[in-house]
């Protein structure tokens, strides 16, 4: 049995990567082992595991079975590890961080050197994301995301909630009015975030008991956050954005708050998803205490707004 706890774990790394080279590096191995563990795997084992194309592989239905194995036992490895350093409470190794792209780039990469310096023996490796993911087959330790969904196998520890705002430049406001009431909105080029999965046209208000939902449109759909920031300073038309990507642009002047009265209502939690584990590591713990720190409460980025804030409830 001991002889093929290797091969399984090699093999465990292949099928999260989805090829042999790329198991091979994360590994620090050679391609040629790779190949020949999982082949002496399948001969000892008497199945076939892998499907291989000279393009692609896929996991034969005995191989989707040692997968899913694959995976408890290494991270019930990594718990076993875990769980001595606690001892000492050592930060120390490799951290995989998986962060939303526009997120990370504006508030948690600026911080990172702190976290660096607490913790010198520990190596940082940051993945900007704009893409749904895959905390196991990525190979991450901690995903920092907006999702909502919780992927199956994996503890979300919610760190903020993502406060709204209605903008719109000054420029368009003087050519275009600025609405009253949410319904008004009907009226004005409306700009929209447009994912591959999910597109944000319906926008939500709260007023005391009211409640309404309002579908937009306009001439401008993007796939990027600040990207519909930039489009509304530059006078295209009404943007529904968090309030982490406005950075200084209310003080500048560059953009106006709208429908001040009216709270938005879209749900956007920031959280740190990683895998259900007994034990949590101590440089996992670490990184998302020293995060939660860091952004505060409220968020650093929304106290220069409390008196708007306080305006809507």
């Amino acid at each position: 049995m001991l002889e093929l706890l290797e091969p399984i774990a090699i093999f465990t790394h292949v099928a999260r990567a989805g090829s042999f080279s790329a198991a091979a590096r994360r590994l620090g191995i050679s391609k040629s082992k790779v190949s020949t563990q999982v082949a002496d795997l399948e001969h000892k084992l008497g199945v076939q595991l892998i499907q291989r194309t000279t393009r692609s592989l896929s996991l034969t239905e005995a191989g989707h079975l040692l997968y899913v194995q694959g995976e408890e036992l290494l991270r019930d490895a990594d718990q076993a590890v875990a769980s001595v350093h606690n001892l000492n409470d050592a930060t120390r190794g490799v951290l995989k961080v998986g962060i939303s792209q526009s997120f990370g780039t504006m508030h948690i990469i600026p911080a990172l050197p702190e976290f660096m310096a607490r913790h010198p023996e520990l190596e940082l490796q940051v993945s900007l994301l704009d893409h749904k993911v895959d905390v196991v087959s990525e190979g991450l330790d901690l995903l920092l995301t907006m999702s909502e969904q919780l992927p199956l196998g994996m503890v979300a520890r919610p760190l903020m909630k993502c406060q709204f705002m209605l903008l719109a430049s000054p420029d368009y406001i003087a050519r275009h009015g600025e609405p009253s009431k949410p319904e008004q909105l009907v009226d004005h080029n409306c700009l929209v975030y447009h994912g591959e999965w999910h597109e944000h046209s319906v926008w939500q208000f709260k007023r005391g008991d009211d409640y309404c939902e309002i579908g937009v449109s306009g001439n401008f759909r993007v796939d990027n956050a600040p990207a519909l920031k930039s489009a509304a300073v530059s006078g295209l038309g009404v943007v529904y954005l968090a309030s982490y990507l406005v950075e200084g642009e209310i003080e500048k002047g560059t953009l106006v708050p709208l429908l001040r009265d009216w709270q938005l209502t879209h749900h956007l939690p920031l959280q740190a998803v990683y895998p259900r584990r007994k034990h949590l590591a101590p440089k996992v713990s670490a990184f998302i205490d020293f995060i939660k720190n860091h952004i505060g409460t409220p968020p650093y980025w929304d106290k220069p707004y409390a008196e708007l804030y306080a305006e809507r409830r």
